[in-house]
């Protein structure tokens, strides 16, 4: 590689590494300022804390980091522009594709340490986040939703009214087994209680009801199920804190299940694939918006780039929204705001040559 592409290479990382710091710390400062009260009024031992931190911290440095490489490249580039270093490379014979490469090349080795993150690294990040806030800041509170249907196999269901997340206790839940349209067979418990070790589930004040057979009430009922906890719980929380083998096991299991949960999981899926992805299409995207010199310098280049950050965020939760409704195509959404924005970035990348 030339000193150029050394030149562009270090100042991408140097921009990109010293805005995501500047914006860590000032994450960790609000953090602590909204939890400080909780924080002094439950005595968190120092250790926890540093622990939490230790999670905290790369857990939203990976988050950031396509919107922290847009931004740093606009900043950077577009102080090249101003001070006509871009022009005086094009008119020494330097092509504008050719000063494209050290970006693309910076851009792509963060966009691949992001994905390994995201695919291994992060979700355990948000599990140990999540049980400290659990232990430390949180109430502890029910898990409810209503009408919680689980497919266990072809003619088998399971419901549940309410579900504690924390200590895997159901309310009001019952078992049904149909033939045809018919309900064949049910269970219903007052309490549902998971036993992790045994790797079953206990019923208590179970009344058990049979086609052609009276009731029967049975104080407490043992059995093994298809069904863990996750299945129940149902949340885009539990979707996060598994790594990436873990998440097309489950996604694999919750096809057979039936469960509203798969939908998560290929959302989930996908997203820990496009967001780093959008690392190098914002990267190109950077350069396209900033090597030209403009009036407004660098100002108007980081207005731009938050705009156009603004508008990434905003097309990627209509779009989770939207496609959340078409069976097999709920994974989609999430790859539009990174197609829409390839498109931008090729139109732009051929027009500012010219």
């Amino acid at each position: 590689m030339k000193r150029l592409d050394w030149y562009i290479i270090r100042s991408f990382l140097y921009s990109f590494l010293g805005s995501l710091a500047l914006l860590i710390v000032v994450l960790v400062a609000i953090d602590v300022a909204e939890k400080i009260d909780d924080f002094v009024e439950r005595q968190v031992p120092l250790p926890a804390l540093i622990k939490y931190y230790q999670n905290f911290i790369p857990f939203y440095a990976n988050l950031l980091t396509p919107l922290m490489v847009f931004l740093s490249v606009l900043f950077f580039t577009g102080r090249l522009a101003q001070r006509s270093e871009i022009v005086a490379l094009l008119a020494g014979g330097v092509s504008f594709w050719r000063i494209l490469v050290p970006y693309l090349v910076t851009a792509g080795v963060l966009m691949i340490g992001s994905l390994l993150l995201q695919l291994y690294v992060t979700p355990r990040n948000v599990r140990r986040i999540e049980e400290f806030e659990y232990k430390y800041i949180k109430n502890r509170v029910y898990y409810d939703q209503r009408q919680v249907h689980v497919k266990l196999t072809k003619e088998g269901y399971f419901f549940v009214r309410a579900f504690d997340k924390f200590d895997h206790i159901g309310f009001g839940a019952h078992i049904e087994r149909l033939r045809g349209a018919q309900i064949e067979e049910r269970f219903t418990a007052e309490e549902v209680q998971w036993l992790p070790k045994e790797r079953r589930w206990r019923f208590l004040k179970v009344w058990h009801f049979s086609a052609g057979m009276p009731p029967k009430y049975i104080t407490q009922l043992d059995t093994v199920l298809p069904l863990t906890p996750e299945d129940i719980i149902r949340s885009e929380l539990y979707t996060r804190t598994m790594i990436f083998p873990e998440l097309l096991a489950e996604y694999k299991r919750q096809q057979y299940v039936g469960g509203d949960i798969a939908n998560l999981l290929q959302i989930e899926i996908n997203e820990r694939i496009a967001i780093p992805v959008a690392s190098l299409i914002l990267g190109a995207l950077g350069f396209a918006s900033a090597s030209r010199k403009r009036r407004g310098g660098v100002a108007w280049q980081i207005g731009l780039g938050l705009v156009l950050a603004f508008i990434y965020v905003f097309l990627l939760a209509i779009a989770k929204s939207a496609f959340a409704g078409l069976p097999g195509w709920v994974g989609l959404g999430v790859w539009v705001p990174n197609i829409l924005f390839a498109g931008l970035t090729l139109l732009w990348l051929w027009r500012v040559p010219k």
